[in-house]
This record gives structure tokens, C-alpha cells and sequence, in this order.
């Protein structure tokens, strides 16, 4: 907002000019214009009937409202003091690296600026941005297999192993229905084949379907018990 002459009390020994604000907050004149057009920063009339900013309350309210979010380059301040692109982008959640080693600094009490932090700062962010392009690499990748085919929905594949086993399942536990018969089938017969009298025979193989298919589905149930303890580590041993 624009104060006028009659609006504040502020003296002129008290008001600066664009420039000099942007010398305190180490940026250029272009960034004071335009957070000026952003209503980020008040300014007020002089005696003179210039419009200035206050030496103290305009760096706060500067340094306040910048958008931390989208920081690219380095300040001119910034770069006096050794800072790249990158350091920058890498503190600009840190108010207190916005003027390095300025007087005019949000942070009054600090009296040097902590490089090592800064540095820290730098390679954390190049790590981050590293894992950041691999994560969208590999993304990328997924989704080309996907539309080419190589890649079937997780539920999809769980639903088809689900209705496998189940199949699975019923088989084994069903064998002994038909398997026992034809077992006995078989040893009568031999049984017959080697002049073993019928009523023996009979007497042999009495109710021995019964016996022999709770043999096999007591069987199958300790093979699927088995097969269901395993994991992927151990399915093939």
C-alpha cells in the first residue's frame, strides 16, 4: 500500500529510496518493484513527494512475503557472499540466508553466516533431486510397460491366483472320489488274474474304497497345508 505524506508519521531520515532497499536486501531493483506491485511491501510519501520505503519495516516486510517456493537463482547478495543457484535454491526456506552477512538481516543475531549448514543444505536438496529423477524414471517406466502390456493390474493378477488355487484346491480334495475306485478296480483284478477265489476277493477289498480315499484326501490336505506354508524364499525347495 501507498502511504501518503499525511497518512504516516515517518521522516524522511527514516525513509530510503528503491535502490537502497534493494541494496539492504541484497536483490536488485527489479525485485523491489515488482513485490511493490504484489502489495508485498508498503511504501510511503516523503516531503518531497517521493515515494520511498521505510529503512527497517520495508527488508521485514520483504523478506516476510517472499515466495520461498519458486527460488531459482541466487540473490545479488547472495552471490556476493559466494552463493550458486543451487545453494540458493537449497536454503531459501531459510530466512536467514536471504542477505548473507547483512546487518539488515531478519535474523539480527546472527553474526556469520554458517556455510557448513548452507553446504548441508545444498547436498541434501542434490540428493533429494536424484532420488526425485530416478522415482520419475522409474515411473515412467512402469507406465510404458503397462500400455505395452508387460505390466497387469496388481487386483487383476490376485483375483486370477485366487480363482488357481481354489482350482487347485477343489482337484486334490476330489481326487480320492475317483482314484480310490480305479485303485481297487486295479487290484481286484490282479487278484482275479492269479486264481485268488471271489468270495477272498470280495472279503479282501471289503469297504476298501472307503479306507483308501480317506488315505489320499488326508493326503492332499497335507500337501496343500504344505504348499500354503510356503513362502516366496522357500516355494521351490
Amino acid at each position: 500500500m501507498y502511504y501518503k505524506r499525511q497518512q504516516h508519521s515517518y521522516t524522511d531520515d527514516e525513509l530510503i529510496t528503491a535502490q537502497a532497499l534493494a541494496n539492504q536486501c541484497g536483490v536488485s531493483c527489479a525485485a523491489i518493484t515488482k513485490a511493490k506491485k504484489c502489495d508485498r511491501i508498503d511504501s510511503f510519501e516523503n516531503s518531497k513527494g517521493k515515494e520511498c520505503f521505510h529503512r527497517t519495516l520495508s527488508v521485514v516486510q520483504f523478506q516476510k512475503t517472499r515466495d520461498r517456493r519458486h527460488v531459482t537463482t541466487a540473490t545479488r547478495g547472495q552471490m556476493r557472499a559466494g552463493f550458486d543457484n543451487e545453494m540458493a535454491q537449497a536454503v531459501a526456506h531459510r530466512p536467514e540466508y536471504d542477505n548473507p552477512n547483512s546487518p539488515s538481516s531478519i535474523s539480527s543475531d546472527l553474526n556469520a553466516v554458517d556455510f557448513g549448514a548452507a553446504i548441508q543444505e545444498t547436498m541434501d536438496l542434490a540428493t533429494a533431486k536424484a532420488q526425485k529423477e530416478y522415482n520419475m524414471a522409474r515411473l515412467a517406466k512402469l507406465k510404458a510397460d503397462e500400455m505395452e502390456g508387460r505390466l497387469v493390474p496388481k487386483n487383476a493378477v490376485a483375483v486370477k491366483v485366487y480363482q488357481l488355487g481354489a482350482n487347485v484346491q477343489d482337484k486334490m480334495m476330489t481326487m480320492y472320489s475317483w482314484l480310490a475306485p480305479e485303485i481297487v478296480g486295479w487290484f481286484r483284478d490282479r487278484c482275479a488274474q492269479v486264481g485268488i477265489e471271489q468270495d477272498k476277493i470280495l472279503q479282501i477289498f471289503d469297504d476298501s474304497e472307503h479306507a483308501i480315499g480317506e488315505k489320499i484326501r488326508k493326503a492332499s490336505l497335507t500337501s496343500l497345508k504344505d504348499i500354503a506354508s510356503k513362502t516366496v524364499d522357500n516355494i521351490l525347495d
